[in-house]
């Protein structure tokens, strides 16, 4: 089988083509080559997919039968202060890669990876989120994954597309930007056990919950979802529980071996952010038959030991422009 991967040199997308790439032709997009080394075992295209023209061309040329459309911009603090970029990426790009599948005249499975953000703020009643709830997005980033979801079902009700969406929710593991909270507090926690930074992390609201997966499950998840999942349907990719940033913390404190004082910085409170958000993965699990395979404590254990090794071979690349954005193609 031919298997498109858009974004395949970002931090999802090398998890995902390392499973794909074992039995299936894969081939992969990137857009900057500002990733060290190619992704094993697969055929990298450059390819930007806010050009319409560049996307058709692709397209035509691999010949997919499944698609996965990872290339995003996922930071929801960088989209603040960049949202064209945002709409840019996400939507436009998502909208170029659907239309090169139509006019391909190809019947490729297509799987849209989108974000719980397209939900927004959700009311404790209506915890935890299912799949019905409405979209309600609270920052660019949200809006452009809310949009790409949308269109999707529009290419399914109009187009025939086979599309398939998944709604996923925080995931983490080696390999991610200390942009997203679990890797910026293992970075830090990592950076003290190596003697490398005083014993002091800085943090935000450590009271927020949030719904934690680990990538290396979020991947078996969307192999599922494109081989199982019903066209047009949207799924939530989620644990199905909360778990507040202290017991991240507390966890990470027990791997390293310095203690170390928690700091709460004014900056990296978000104002407005809701309490308490989790995903409801039932469809998720009756489609496919999917379950996790790492608890959190395993996920972050992986997480600080990757920093850990990343640190000490001086290989800490992810604080450019990149990784402030979210880059993911």
């Amino acid at each position: 089988m031919r298997v498109l991967v858009t974004g395949a040199t970002g931090f999802v997308g090398q998890h995902l083509t390392r499973i794909l790439s074992r039995k299936q032709e894969v081939f992969g997009t990137f857009w900057r080559r500002d990733f060290a080394g190619s992704p094993p075992g697969i055929k990298l295209l450059h390819c930007d997919l806010r050009h319409a023209g560049d996307v058709r061309r692709l397209v035509r040329d691999v010949s997919p039968e499944h698609v996965y459309h990872l290339a995003a911009l996922s930071s929801v603090r960088g989209s603040f202060n960049h949202a064209k970029a945002f709409y840019d990426a996400n939507f436009l790009g998502t909208l170029n890669l659907l239309e090169a599948v139509r006019i391909s005249g190809l019947s490729a499975r297509v799987l849209l990876v989108g974000s719980a953000h397209c939900y927004g703020r959700v009311s404790g009643s209506h915890l935890p989120i299912v799949e019905t709830e409405p979209l309600n997005p609270d920052s660019p980033y949200g809006v452009s994954k809310a949009a790409a979801d949308m269109l999707g079902a529009h290419f399914f009700q109009n187009h025939g597309a086979h599309v398939v969406r998944a709604r996923s929710f925080n995931h983490t593991g080696p390999g991610q930007s200390p942009e997203f909270v679990c890797s910026d507090f293992a970075r830090q926690f990592a950076a003290i056990g190596l003697r490398l930074a005083r014993p002091s992390i800085r943090v935000g609201n450590v009271n927020i919950r949030r719904d934690f997966s680990d990538v290396r499950d979020v991947v078996r998840a969307y192999i599922l979802l494109l081989q199982k999942g019903k066209v047009g349907q949207a799924y939530n990719v989620a644990s199905g529980r909360a778990v507040s940033l202290r017991e991240v913390l507390a966890i990470l404190q027990s791997l390293c071996p310095r203690e170390v004082k928690i700091d709460v910085e004014p900056q990296r409170l978000r104002r407005g952010e809701a309490d308490v958000l989790y995903g409801n993965n039932r469809k998720l699990k009756q489609a496919t038959g999917w379950r996790p395979k790492y608890d959190l404590s395993t996920t972050l254990h992986d997480l600080y030991a990757y920093w850990k090794e990343t640190l000490h071979k001086g290989n800490d690349r992810n604080s450019g422009i990149g990784a402030k954005l979210g880059w993911m193609a």
